[in-house]
């Protein structure tokens, strides 16, 4: 997993349009760029990721926006992203040799409120914070 994706999420530069690249879906392609995973690693990432109730509404919109609008592939989020890489990060505490993703699909069932679109805003505000040297209470 790439060690910097949180930058690589957050540091996004704003569209030529002027809208912010946190607010529009992309590509599962790109979202394997940012964390730097393999497809079978996102697959297993996203199975306990299912567990969050915010999350899995993301997906099925993402799905139902594919099907409405034609195309090849459902998109994703980039609060989905944040959540991958969170859920990442858990499988990367853990020692080689253990059953990792039903251990992890306990301590992200047991910490849900840690995943929610209110987190990832106030972390992509806290990023942002950093980034430009403001640093105010959030």
């Amino acid at each position: 997993m790439n060690p910097a994706w949180k930058e690589e999420l957050f540091g996004q530069k704003t569209t030529s349009s002027g809208l912010n690249p946190l607010v529009l879906p992309m590509t599962n392609a790109k979202m394997l760029r940012i964390l730097d995973i393999c497809y079978r690693t996102w697959q297993r990432w996203a199975e306990v990721a299912e567990a969050i109730p915010q999350y899995k509404l993301a997906r099925i919109q993402m799905q139902r926006m594919a099907i409405e609008k034609r195309l090849r592939a459902p998109l994703i989020r980039p609060y989905q992203v944040w959540v991958l890489g969170k859920i990442g990060e858990v499988f990367g505490d853990l020692d080689q040799g253990t059953t990792k993703i039903e251990i992890v699909r306990s301590i992200v069932q047991a910490n849900k409120s840690e995943y929610t679109i209110k987190e990832f805003e106030a972390e992509q505000i806290r990023f942002t914070q950093l980034l430009t040297g403001e640093l105010q209470n959030v």
